[in-house]
C-alpha cells in the first residue's frame, strides 16, 4: 500500500478489514476521503475570500480617513447634524438670478437678517448653493446649502434659519440647529419639495432670501 493515498491508507486501517458483508470497502473509503478533500478545499477558498475582502476593506478605509483628514475647511469640523460632507462653498452658485430680502419675516427671530458676508451669533455666512427644479411654467429653488464660518474663539451653538421669499413676499422659513468649533465649517442644508406641489411660477418670477438666528429648542 506504499504508493495508496494517505488518507485512504489510514481510513482502511482504521476500518482493518477491505470487505464487509461481501462488500469491498475500498469504494466508499476513496469516496469518503474524495469527499473530506472536497470540503477542506472549499473552506479554504472560503477563508481566502474572507481575509482578501477584510484586507480589502481596512484598505479602503484607512484611504478615506487619510483622504478625510487633508481637507481642512471641510464640514466634518461642524458637530451640527444638518452639516453636509463637502468641501465649503464661497460666494452665490444660483443658476438663476436672486437677491437679498432685508425683511426677516419671522417673528420668532432673534437677530437681524443677514446676507452673504454678514455675522450673527458668531457664524459667518461665506457661501450659498441653490438647485433649482421645474415647478409650473418657471424654477424653484428647491435645496438651498448655506456656509457658515466660526471665526471666534469660542464653541458656537445656534440655530440658523433662511426664508426664502417670491416677489418680496415670504413663503417658508426653516431653521438648522448646529454647533461649530472655534474655526469650523458647516454646511446647512435646507430643502423646501413643497414648492413644487404648491406653487405656480412664471419666467418672470423674483426671489430673494436671508438667513437670521432662531431661538434653540
Amino acid at each position: 500500500m506504499s504508493d495508496v493515498d494517505p488518507l485512504i491508507r489510514r481510513e482502511m486501517q482504521w476500518m482493518a478489514l477491505g470487505v464487509l458483508e461481501n462488500r469491498d470497502l475500498a469504494p466508499i473509503i476513496i469516496a469518503k476521503v474524495r469527499r473530506q478533500r472536497i470540503r477542506r478545499a472549499i473552506i479554504s477558498g472560503v477563508a481566502v475570500l474572507i481575509i482578501a475582502f477584510a484586507s480589502i476593506g481596512l484598505f479602503e478605509g484607512f484611504k478615506a480617513l487619510s483622504t478625510d483628514s487633508g481637507v481642512v475647511d471641510s464640514a466634518s469640523q461642524s458637530l451640527g447634524e444638518n452639516a453636509a460632507t463637502q468641501q465649503v462653498i464661497q460666494g452665490l452658485i444660483s443658476d438663476y438670478p436672486i437677491t437679498w430680502e432685508q425683511s426677516v419675516g419671522d417673528v420668532g427671530a432673534i437677530s437681524a437678517a443677514g446676507g452673504l458676508g454678514d455675522t450673527l451669533g458668531g457664524l459667518t455666512a461665506t457661501g450659498l448653493k441653490i438647485s433649482w427644479e421645474r415647478c409650473g411654467k418657471g424654477q424653484c429653488p428647491v435645496t438651498w446649502v448655506l456656509s457658515v464660518i466660526n471665526k471666534t474663539n469660542d464653541l458656537i451653538s445656534a440655530s440658523p434659519s433662511l426664508s426664502v421669499f417670491t416677489g418680496h413676499s415670504p413663503l417658508v422659513s426653516d431653521s438648522r440647529p448646529t454647533t461649530v468649533i472655534p474655526g469650523g465649517t458647516a454646511l446647512l442644508v435646507y430643502s423646501f419639495p413643497e414648492f413644487q406641489d404648491s406653487l405656480e411660477t412664471s419666467p418672470t418670477a423674483t426671489w430673494q432670501w436671508n438667513w437670521y438666528l432662531s431661538p434653540l429648542r
